[in-house]
C-alpha cells in the first residue's frame, strides 16, 4: 500500500504542472484508490503458496496495464474536466502496477503470461 501511495504522489507531482487539476475531492480519491489498487492483485490471486502468481501477477498483465495507464494519462492531461471515476480507476491502476513491479523484483519474479 505504501508503494501505491508513493506512486500516486509521484504521478500527481508529474501531472499537475502539465495541466491536471486535482480538486480537494479528487486528491483523496486518488490516494485511496492507489492504496486499494496496490493490494488488489493479492485479493484477486491470494498468496496461498509460491506458485500463486497467475495472469493477474504476470508481465503480460503489467504490460497491458501500463498501456492503459499511458493512454489514460494522456487523456487526463488533454481533457478539460476530470471526473472522479476516471481518477479513481487511473490511480488504482497505478497502485496495481506498483505491486506488480515490486513483485517482479523479488526472487520469484513474475511469470510472463501466467496461464
Amino acid at each position: 500500500m505504501t508503494a501505491g501511495v508513493l506512486v500516486s504522489f509521484i504521478l500527481i507531482w508529474y501531472m499537475v504542472p502539465k495541466g491536471l487539476v486535482l480538486s480537494s475531492v479528487l486528491l483523496p480519491i486518488a490516494l485511496v484508490s492507489s492504496a486499494l489498487g496496490a493490494v488488489l492483485p493479492d485479493l484477486i490471486e491470494p498468496p496461498r503458496n509460491r506458485r500463486h502468481r497467475k495472469f493477474f501477477h504476470s508481465l503480460l498483465c503489467l504490460a497491458l496495464l501500463l498501456l492503459y495507464l499511458n493512454q489514460t494519462c494522456l487523456s487526463l492531461l488533454t481533457a478539460g474536466t476530470v471526473d472522479e471515476v476516471t481518477i479513481g480507476i487511473f490511480f488504482a491502476g497505478a497502485g496495481y502496477a506498483s505491486h506488480l513491479v515490486l513483485d517482479a523484483l523479488t526472487p520469484a519474479g513474475l511469470p510472463v503470461v501466467g496461464l
